[in-house]
């Protein structure tokens, strides 16, 4: 039998053809594959041949069907069943690509697979009673169907273990994974009804085969202490301990810096530098210093942690720190990227320790616009440990005792909050989005239990704190670009213009206006866009639904600028602890420092950095989705003894099957089925999308302000379920 490996081989072969056609003897080459194995060659191909991925000419001849009529991509499944298909191509197929439940075809939740196209179409739909609505025309959409799984995503899912007399199984956790798993009874390894489990797929599902596994490793039982915390960890596939070599080379790093050691460093422990964080943040990674020139114009300095210095290339640490690529941050401690004698230890800026720094120092003028600017590696002692909260306090509260305990740092502190003013009055004069979403804020007792859900506050010390790493990565990006080497970027694409034109459409229908100028949207156009919504009902779900028209911000080797910052130039450098990409950046920035570097290194680092680029935008789009998933558990915890009680809310989005509303206080989510409207019958108007009453004409659209009633807070699928209340 082919192995998968092999079989993958097959697909790529099939993908590099210059042509359409090719011979049995051309795979055989490909895969050089002994005669023992041609055998199994030839019933393969024998099998794409039935699923028309390849057609039999003759005997040994084969060639491929219209190229455009196959896609490749990631399946990302709905909890109903059907999906839709994420192309790797975007330039053949731009949009996402319908996939209906009959055309899975046993492909799972971010397989990868290959889907043959279909136009289908769209008969006209019935509005109860055996009503039809009327259409001008026959639409018709795109569709796939799953012809061949590519890589299965999914080798281990974690899920509840059920026991039954016949055939023991593991439904998933994640709804959309809709097949379950059957358990033989060997390979339950002891669990128990009910138990939350790792099940690791040994046959996967397929038209004519259920699926089938084995207990990997128990969790434990719903209600366990942290349970939580386990699920998301294999959910994710997140790496929590670290291995025994990689904690051997943190243990070897020194525990103080030594000027003596570093006498090419420029000296920075007498200058007034300091941080600024969290009240209950544990590693300090960046610092900050201001001065006026007898000029009138600021030298800002914004000092990073060298995390590179001790973390060198090809090491097992520099390995570790890769495959993580960034810190996981959950609402009672955090996953970290680097072991904690590096994040806590010698690269924490901590105050009185000398510390290893990269910096960048910077001219700005009156205006807030960048004179010069040089990078410079350097030795510091931070002065203070500032919080945002005590920042606040001596700036915007002017408190008397926070003002006296940081006597001689206020006039920099007032300096900074000045120079932040500037510098964010030139990001919006050049056209800068500011969505201003607020993120959500878990409070927790000393057990771990919630005892608050509210959004998160930003005052003057983070808005401070922000402008001033958006300069210093934008001066970084610079350095980088006009270096002509190798460099990584944080871009942000421009945005789909016919997901701009759908979210426009909408906006125009609630009395919302989007200006383009010269046939396309400029972030001018958007920021002017944001400004309309300030205040009025509508501000937070329109702003959510420009979000979605939005490409999604990744790292790149090309600079391919930033939309949304509105700079030709971007990247991440001012968080080497945390995220991979800017311990990279340092690497590059060091290299630009030398007065030249390797052709060898250069050319090898050119080689590397796509790879780079990828697999830290995957990580960080998986840490995302595992800080998200936590908070949505730890928000129907906090949720689950307030069944029945009222809400006040507002819709932030409506479909045919309800709409999803976002409670005002505390701040949580939740889902109103529409099966709980019972006052009337409701049709899904996609025009205005509001869910109609034939009746009474009731409408419920996003923006709308009511009451709603708590009617389920489903701990295991982190859901929560509402009604209207019927007071409204």
């Amino acid at each position: 039998m082919l192995t998968q490996e092999q079989k993958s081989r097959v697909f790529r072969f099939i993908r590099s053809l210059k042509t359409k056609a090719f011979t049995f003897r051309d795979v055989v080459r490909f895969l050089e594959l002994d005669s023992n194995r041609r055998r199994s060659l030839q019933h393969f191909l024998d099998e794409l041949d039935a699923q028309r991925i390849i057609h039999r000419i003759k005997r040994g001849r084969y060639r491929l069907p219209d190229r455009e009529n196959l896609v490749e991509g990631i399946l990302h499944c709905h909890r109903d069943g059907y999906g839709f298909l994420v192309p790797d191509d975007r330039t053949t197929h731009s949009e996402d690509i319908f996939i209906p439940a009959r055309g899975t075809e046993g492909a799972l939740h971010k397989d990868r697979v290959l889907v043959k196209l279909a136009r289908k179409t769209i008969p006209a739909r019935r509005a109860g009673r055996g009503r039809r609505i009327r259409t001008q025309d026959k639409k018709e959409r795109l569709e796939g169907y799953v012809v061949r799984v590519l890589e299965r995503r999914n080798p281990s899912i974690v899920g509840k273990y059920y026991e039954h007399p016949r055939h023991s199984y593991v439904v998933p956790l994640d709804a959309r994974i809709n097949h379950d798993i059957r358990i033989p009874y060997q390979a339950s390894k002891g669990a128990c009804d009910g138990q939350l489990v790792v099940a690791r797929i040994t046959i996967p599902p397929d038209r004519n085969q259920i699926s089938q596994g084995e207990i990997e490793q128990i969790l434990g039982n719903p209600g366990d202490p942290e349970i939580e915390y386990k699920i998301v960890v294999h959910k994710f596939g997140l790496a929590v301990a670290f291995r025994p070599e990689t904690l051997r080379e943190a243990d070897e790093l020194p525990d103080h810096v030594s000027m003596g050691d570093h006498p090419d460093r420029e000296d920075l422990r007498n200058s007034p530098v300091f941080t600024i964080d969290g009240e209950t943040a544990r590693d300090f990674d960046d610092a900050v210093s201001l001065r006026i020139l007898p000029s009138g114009s600021f030298l800002l300095g914004v000092h990073i942690a060298d995390v590179s210095h001790y973390v060198r290339e090809g090491s097992a640490l520099d390995l570790e720190a890769y495959e993580r690529g960034t810190s996981v941050y959950f609402p009672d401690h955090v996953i970290p990227m680097l072991p904690p004698k590096i994040s806590s230890g010698i690269c924490s800026l901590k105050p009185d320790a000398d510390r290893l720094v990269l910096s960048v120092l910077m001219e700005l003028d009156r205006k807030g616009n960048i004179a010069a600017w040089r990078l410079k590696e350097g030795v510091l002692r931070s002065c203070r440990r500032l919080t945002y909260d005590s920042v606040s306090r001596v700036l915007v509260q002017k408190d008397p005792e926070e003002r006296a305990i940081h006597a001689e740092l206020v006039p920099i502190l007032e300096s900074m909050a000045e120079l932040c003013v500037l510098l964010s009055k030139k990001r919006y004069r050049r056209g800068a989005v500011d969505f201003d979403l607020p993120e959500t804020e878990i409070r927790l007792d000393e057990h771990g239990t919630v005892t608050s859900v509210l959004p998160a506050e930003r005052n003057i010390a983070h808005r401070i704190i922000e402008e001033f790493m958006l300069q210093a990565n934008e001066c970084v990006a610079k350095t980088l670009s006009d270096s002509d080497g190798p460099a990584l970027y944080r871009v942000h694409e421009e945005p789909d213009p016919l997901k701009v034109e759908e979210f426009a459409a909408f906006a125009h229908d609630l009395g919302f206006r989007l200006q383009k100028h010269n046939d396309s949207y400029r972030p001018k156009d958007f920021q002017s866009f944001v400004r309309q919504l300030e205040g009025k009902a509508e501000q937070r779900f329109l702003s959510y639904l420009m979000l979605r028209s939005f490409m999604q911000a990744r790292y790149s080797e090309k600079n391919l600028g930033h939309f949304g910052l509105a700079t030709r130039q971007y990247t991440h450098f001012t968080s080497p602890i945390r995220r991979y990409p800017d311990l990279f950046v340092h690497r590059l920035i060091k290299h630009t420092l030398k007065t030249e570097s390797s052709s060898a290194w250069k050319e090898g680092t050119n080689e590397r950095l796509p790879e780079i680029a990828l697999h830290a935008s995957k990580q960080e789009r998986i840490a995302d989705e595992a800080e998200r998933e936590i908070e949505k558990i730890k928000k129907s915890q906090f949720m689950a003894d307030k069944i029945g009680r009222k809400f006040d809310a507002v819709i932030l989005s409506t479909s045919k099957q309800g709409f999803f509303v976002e409670v005002l206080q505390p701040f949580v989510d939740g889902f109103v089925p529409i099966q709980t409207l019972v006052d009337d019958f409701y049709r899904y108007d996609e025009k205005t999308r509001s869910l109609v009453g034939e009746r009474r004409r009731r409408r419920y659209r996003p923006g709308t302000r009511l009451q709603v009633r708590l009617d389920r807070a489903d701990l295991e699928s982190a859901q929560l379920t509402f009604s209207v209340a019927s007071s409204q």
